[in-house]
């Protein structure tokens, strides 16, 4: 975080139930707007307006990946990292948010999975049988 964010200001940002939710997610892993579309069961307008708050809270970041965006959670070391991280520790005790954890790193293993799977080269066709 460049200019760290007071710890008054981090509560407020992370109190509102459905930014909660998303850090939870990318507590996970790095993850796509569609990603936390699906676990969190929510609209993409809905997500992308609370991941804008979060990153003018500079609690996320986000790279640009073709034309998708993947969000990722950002730690800092400073007071204000560490408080993210105690919160972030204490929801694995929510049943709920735990599962929601488990499947946004499902998610998000399903895409290396696939990136894998593109990158090994095709084996080469097999030539029609004539006769």
């Amino acid at each position: 975080m460049h200019a760290s964010i007071s710890a008054a200001d981090l509560l407020l940002t992370v109190a509102e139930p459905t930014r909660l939710r998303i850090l939870n997610c990318l507590a996970a892993a790095p993850l796509f707007v569609s990603d936390l579309q699906v676990v969190l069961d929510l609209p993409q307008p809905t997500v992308s307006r609370h991941l804008q708050v979060l990153r003018r809270a500079e609690l996320v970041a986000d790279t640009p990946v073709a034309q998708f965006v993947l969000y990722r959670l950002r730690r800092a070391s400073d007071s204000s990292g560490r408080l993210l991280g105690a919160i972030l520790d204490a929801l694995g005790q929510d049943e709920r948010l735990r599962g929601e954890r488990g499947r946004a790193a499902e998610r998000s293993r399903s895409h290396t999975r696939a990136r894998v799977q593109n990158e090994v080269p095709a084996l080469p066709a097999e030539r029609p049988r004539t006769r």
